[in-house]
């Protein structure tokens, strides 16, 4: 059996990456800040701006492949605080290659749709780059880095992620059934068309990558394509909530222009070539939560 590392394992694809991976490899993974213990998983704090730690990891664990997903992926975050974006997000992606290629280890890398303008949206995988933003630009560079260091790579670009997970931070769906809960309505920002994708089908995805001799970017996102707010209505539907538990926002001005339009995927690739389904609103809503409602 492989042996993987999953960097981010205590993260929202990390969780999902390390359930979906554990009957198929010998999982490890890192944390920084929130430590996270499933079964079956080995986990250690790693943290990614120290080269030591990375080469000391690599070394302990000597998986023949590592998922990174760790990083910082709050726009407005990564905007106000763009050095730590950039060492972070950018650095420690193009240390780790470094350290991969080195190592003859194939390396998984976890993009964004940000790294894309929004202006026209249907994004294929040849299209050239153009982020309006300090965490697009920094996920940007770190592909380019994976792109030009390593020999034995993929990178992953994921949309918009939804269904349940136990992190810290929570995708859309989690926070609309959170309000649900608490009678605290969430906002939601106007605009935005983007390609919502089940956390399940990602990580099934990811680790079809990992295992596989793929090479090259590849987008992953579900079948359709749509605006924040309407996504949330569908949501609510489905899982019969209060249609007053979320409101419509405005992005705060100082913001307005770092945040795209139209960052929807075209997934023709991956449906071609990759034998994860990839499926409708409806069908990965009723993956994540169907057993709930009945």
């Amino acid at each position: 059996m492989k042996r993987l590392l999953i960097t981010g394992a205590s993260g929202l694809l990390g969780r999902a990456l390390v359930k979906n991976c554990s009957s198929r490899f010998e999982v490890h993974g890192t944390y920084l800040n929130r430590k996270y213990n499933p079964n079956n998983t080995n986990i250690r704090r790693l943290d990614l701006q120290n080269p030591t730690e990375i080469e000391e990891c690599l070394d302990a664990v000597q998986p023949s492949i590592v998922i990174h997903t760790a990083g910082l992926t709050d726009i407005q975050y990564c905007q106000k605080n763009q050095q730590e974006a950039d060492n972070v997000n950018y650095r420690a992606t193009a240390q780790l290659a470094a350290f991969c290629t080195q190592r003859a280890i194939r390396l998984v890398y976890l993009s964004s749709d940000m790294v894309f303008d929004g202006e026209k949206g249907d994004y294929a995988e040849d299209e050239e780059p153009r982020p309006v933003n300090y965490y697009g630009l920094s996920k940007n560079n770190a592909e380019e880095t994976v792109k030009t260091i390593c020999e034995n790579y993929v990178i992953a670009r994921v949309n918009l992620v939804y269904g349940r997970c136990e992190s810290k931070k929570k995708t859309i769906t989690d926070r609309i059934l959170i309000a649900n809960w608490s009678g605290r309505p969430y906002s939601i920002y106007q605009g935005q068309i983007r390609s919502p994708i089940s956390i399940d089908v990602a990580a099934r995805a990811v680790r079809e990558l990992a295992e596989g001799d793929f090479s090259g970017i590849f987008h992953l996102g579900g079948l359709e394509k749509i605006e924040r707010w309407e996504f949330a209505v569908r949501v609510i539907s489905y899982l019969r909530l209060d249609p007053t538990i979320i409101e419509e926002s405005k992005v705060p001005p100082e913001f307005a222009e770092i945040y795209p339009v139209n960052t929807s995927f075209n997934i023709q690739k991956v449906q071609t070539e990759l034998k994860t389904e990839l499926l409708t609103i409806e069908e990965g809503l009723k993956l994540e939560y169907g057993k709930y409602l009945s």
